[in-house]
């Protein structure tokens, strides 16, 4: 089969399937649901724009608390994993059993005497 026998059994097939008017169509919906999504996404928009101009101060705690969820989620995705945090407090040291009751009895033993 040629290239343009290949072509003109494509041709043929896209004229018996209507697959040009199909294309379009599908095209048209898309963009009909584009527009709706853009209509909705500036109506909130616009309402949020209109709320931080009538509420200032709840503006200004809701952009700090958006902040600071948007920079715990940024941490989690990429925080660093090898990294460990800073040990702000000494560890305590491991004691076997019974020397503990020992310790005891000698600092008891060193406050009376």
């Amino acid at each position: 089969m040629t290239l343009a026998d290949v072509t003109n059994r494509l041709n043929e097939v896209s004229e018996r399937y209507e697959i040009p008017e199909r294309v379009s169509v599908a095209t048209q919906k898309v963009r009909e649901g584009m527009h709706a999504a853009g209509d909705a996404a500036y109506r909130g928009a616009y309402s949020a724009y209109e709320f931080a101009r009538e509420h200032p101060r709840s503006t200004i705690g809701g952009a700090i608390a958006a902040a600071m969820i948007i920079g715990g989620v940024l941490y989690y995705l990429f925080g660093d994993k090898r990294h460990t945090p800073v040990q702000r407090r000494k560890a305590p040291s491991r004691v076997r059993a019974g020397a503990e009751r020992r310790r005891k009895h000698r600092t008891t033993a060193r406050a009376s005497a």
